[in-house]
């Protein structure tokens, strides 16, 4: 019998435009990866190809027509064609190209990147809206990254059994140091931004005792931290790190801090600290419940809680230290280590 032949459709990173490298670039590479590495018989149609080299930005029309053009080449040669879009593509591009592709007799597959997308829907008309739930409802295979997506999902298009979870995923790192001991060393890996928890994060370090130590990596965002005199509040800027600079990094700390209070799904830089088994504190947003159960793998608080961030901080210590690193490996190992679920996922894509 012959081969399946897979069209994949999505985002790949740039390499020479670290901004680029973001959460779905991240995902569509470790599972383009895999496809190769199994040597799935397969094309790709690239729809971030082109960036401004002076902004930084991705140049909108020139990728539209590129990434149509190259669909359009490959579609005839495929049995299926897998869209790997965010939000904005699944409401503005999927309706149309699912479409197109289920009249040439394609088995058609979405994979949805991100948590949120019960929140975008809120925001686009109902025309448009109804006209991605009919598309959705005719696809044959959907991906959603949490599972509380999944269930909105079902609430649009019924209750089926076409629907599966495609968490975001990590490769295993290749080495894991010898387990530490809690030497109050903490960092912070997002964008520096008041919604990701930056202004609560200083107004809870500023209340605890001097032995802790608090980094910041990531691209500012807000222009008031530009200029900002992270020294007199006791912590460093570290500035913005490539992605095969996070692990390394990462494995200096003891705890990672991300109190945001903005709309997510699972956040890469979680799964990346359980796969070191560094504990993670976070709040009740989005997808995070869904990675973190709080008092196992690390802490949970509300969004914007000065007060019960330090007192999550201040409940680590030497005697359960351990058990949290410990349970953080687990946690990634049996649900977000990429090997296993890129092999489950490709089972059911070539079934």
């Amino acid at each position: 019998m012959e081969r399946k032949k897979l069209l994949i459709v999505g985002p790949l990173p740039n390499d020479k435009y670290n901004c680029q490298w973001g959460g779905a670039t991240i995902l569509m590479k470790n599972f383009y990866d895999y496809i190769r590495e199994k040597e799935v018989r397969h094309r790709f149609v690239q729809t971030n190809k082109y960036v401004n080299p002076k902004t930084l930005q991705l140049r909108p029309k020139g990728n539209l027509l590129h990434f149509l053009l190259h669909f359009a080449a490959a579609l005839p040669w495929c049995d299926t064609v897998m869209f790997n879009f965010s939000d904005h593509g699944t409401v503005h591009y999927f309706p149309l190209l699912s479409g197109f592709a289920h009249r040439l007799g394609k088995k058609v597959v979405l994979r949805k990147f991100g948590g949120s997308f019960d929140i975008y829907l809120k925001e686009v008309e109902q025309a448009k809206k109804q006209r991605v739930v009919n598309a959705l409802k005719d696809t044959d295979l959907i991906f959603f990254e949490t599972k509380a997506s999944i269930a909105h999902l079902k609430t649009l298009i019924g209750d089926t059994d076409k629907v599966h979870w495609f968490p975001n995923t990590r490769n295993s790192p290749s080495q894991l140091n010898s387990p530490k001991q809690f030497k109050g060393r903490m960092v912070f890996m997002s964008h520096i931004s008041d919604v990701k928890g930056v202004g609560v994060l200083l107004e809870a370090f500023s209340r605890l005792p001097d032995n802790y130590t608090l980094d910041f990596y990531g691209a500012i965002k807000e222009p008031r931290y530009e200029n900002f005199d992270w020294q007199s509040h006791r912590v460093a800027y570290k500035g913005e790190i490539s992605s095969d600079e996070v692990l390394k990094k990462l494995n200096d700390y003891d705890l990672l801090l991300l109190p945001t209070s903005y709309r997510e799904g699972y956040p890469g830089i979680i799964i990346e600290a359980l796969s070191l088994g560094i504990p993670v504190i976070s709040t009740q947003v989005g997808g995070i419940p869904e990675i973190i159960t709080s008092g196992h793998e690390g802490l949970l608080t509300e969004p914007a809680d000065t007060d019960g961030l330090v007192k999550a901080i201040l409940s680590i210590n030497d005697d359960n230290y351990p058990s949290f690193c410990e349970n953080a490996l687990c946690t990634f190992r049996e649900n977000f280590e990429s090997e296993r679920t890129n092999k489950h996922i490709l089972s059911i894509l070539t079934s």
